[in-house]
């Protein structure tokens, strides 16, 4: 039995596994609770070879379709914009300009909790005016989206695709509770 965590009742689990294209086996799960707690979670079940894409982003290729799992990352190297997977990240299928709009609203929001600092407002302005150039065709943005487990994807023919090397993927973080089971105790383990 597993209890739940608002109420401490015995709570409802269910889970499926489907075969969605682009991430492969997704192990699908939803919590209930009668006392209205609920949770749901998407897994994907397969680890493919680390891949780092990396494509222009211009007002001709908006809707250019993203893939991003919860282990991928998404770089901007001229907005100086970094998207890293934490513990509760979402996978989600998108295009460039629904990336830039998320960006956007991240910025706008940074932008009002320092609304009291000009130096950081400005940089929020300056992020804030380069996805606005972008979309309307004046500019041109670098989109690099890295996976160390090779479920993230630009579905494009004009896209940069490359096999990330050991040393680059140990860098990234993956967003993901990781546990290795080594056999030894704590006591041991904390003397290294």
């Amino acid at each position: 039995m597993i209890s739940c965590p608002a109420c401490g009742r015995e709570i409802k689990i269910l889970s499926t596994v489907h075969d969605v294209p682009y991430f492969g086996k997704v192990l699908i799960t939803s919590i209930s609770c009668e006392c209205g707690f609920k949770h749901s979670d998407s897994i994907i079940t397969e680890i493919k070879d680390p891949v780092r894409y990396i494509s222009k982003i211009n007002k001709d290729n908006l809707f250019t379709k993203v893939i991003r799992s919860t282990s991928g990352t998404i770089r901007f190297p001229e907005l100086g914009v970094d998207i890293e997977p934490g513990p509760a990240s979402n996978a989600f299928i998108t295009n460039f300009e629904g990336v830039l709009s998320k960006v956007e609203d991240i910025v706008k929001l940074a932008k009002s909790w320092n609304s009291e600092n000009q130096e950081k407002v400005e940089i929020c302005d300056k992020i804030l005016e380069k996805i606005s150039n972008t979309i309307n065709g004046d500019e041109e943005l670098t989109i690099i989206i890295e996976d160390p487990y090779g479920n993230s994807a630009i579905v494009s023919d004009d896209v940069f695709v490359e096999k990330m090397s050991e040393h680059e993927v140990a860098k990234l973080k993956t967003g993901l509770t990781v546990m290795d089971i080594t056999g030894k105790t704590e006591e041991e383990i904390f003397e290294l």
